[in-house]
């Protein structure tokens, strides 16, 4: 008896596919984790973009800087110059130099109120000065600018201590206080006594309390000798040659204040008729040269 064939091919089981999915993914899984970059995230491209360099410049040794400070930010520049500081903080090189004062010559020593001397004033002998000097040593030298301390007359007894005088507004030497008779000054924006030129000194002849220093200044006489200490401690001498008196309303400026090429002084103090509103009408001037020093 014949018998029929039979098919024994067997259809894929439903696990047996879900296995094979499940090693397709797998494998995928492992394909993907091998390409995947572990390393940490950058910063995005625009904050750590350098610009391309060119091609030679791969080829160019690195370059070392050079170590100092770091260069100001441009953001910490001034937008505009600094002003100018004020007159009064700048430093001297930025200030203008002031122009130099044109040589002043003091006028007739002003007139101020004084009480009626009990004794009129001493009337010089007038004696013309000489040129230059009758009394003047060229060989003396001339001592440098030292501050006068006192002035000294021992024919006179006179010890004074001396001040500083200025011009008053009319150009007239202004005398010292007339509440103090024993003071005596020189003009400081002259010559200092004991240097080359012509120095003056100044003192009252009368006050409102008596007697000025120079009270007895019309009686010396030629020859007598005039102190003058100085601050440096030196001591300049100087020898009367001439004494004068002038009109205050005619006072020869040139003959009294004139330039000298050796050290000259001049003391100057009232003189003349008294009146009570314009004071004495004259001055008296007397003129020594410096003939030594210690």
């Amino acid at each position: 008896m014949e018998s029929g064939s039979t098919n024994n091919t067997a259809t894929p089981s439903f696990p047996a596919v879900k296995h094979l999915v499940w090693a397709l993914v797998a494998g995928t899984a492992l394909v993907i984790s091998g390409t995947r970059d572990d390393r940490p995230p950058q910063p995005p491209a625009a904050a750590t973009a350098a610009p391309a360099a060119a091609p030679s410049a791969a080829a160019a040794p690195p370059t070392t800087r050079p170590t100092g400070p770091a260069q100001a930010l441009a953001y910490l520049a001034p937008e505009r110059p600094a002003p100018r500081p004020p007159s009064y903080m700048r430093s001297p090189a930025m200030a203008p130099a002031p122009a130099a004062p044109p040589p002043v010559r003091p006028g007739p020593l002003a007139p101020v109120p004084v009480s009626r001397p009990e004794q009129a004033p001493a009337r010089p002998a007038s004696t013309k000065p000489a040129p230059g000097g009758a009394a003047s040593h060229p060989s003396v030298q001339p001592l440098p600018p030292a501050t006068p301390l006192r002035l000294r007359i021992p024919a006179l007894k006179v010890d004074a201590p001396m001040m500083k005088l200025a011009l008053n507004k009319a150009g007239a030497l202004e005398p010292p206080p007339d509440n103090n008779p024993v003071l005596a000054g020189w003009y400081a924006g002259g010559t200092v006594p004991g240097a080359v030129g012509t120095a003056v000194a100044a003192g009252h002849v009368d006050t409102r309390l008596g007697p000025g220093v120079f009270h007895e200044l019309g009686s010396v006489r030629k020859g007598a000798t005039i102190e003058i200490v100085r601050a440096d401690g030196r001591t300049a001498v100087f020898t009367v040659y001439a004494v004068e008196v002038y009109d205050k309303t005619n006072f020869p400026d040139g003959k009294v204040y004139g330039p000298s090429a050796r050290p000259e002084l001049r003391v100057i103090t009232c003189g003349g008729a008294y009146n009570k509103k314009t004071g004495y009408q004259d001055n008296v001037v007397v003129f020594a040269s410096m003939t030594a020093s210690r």
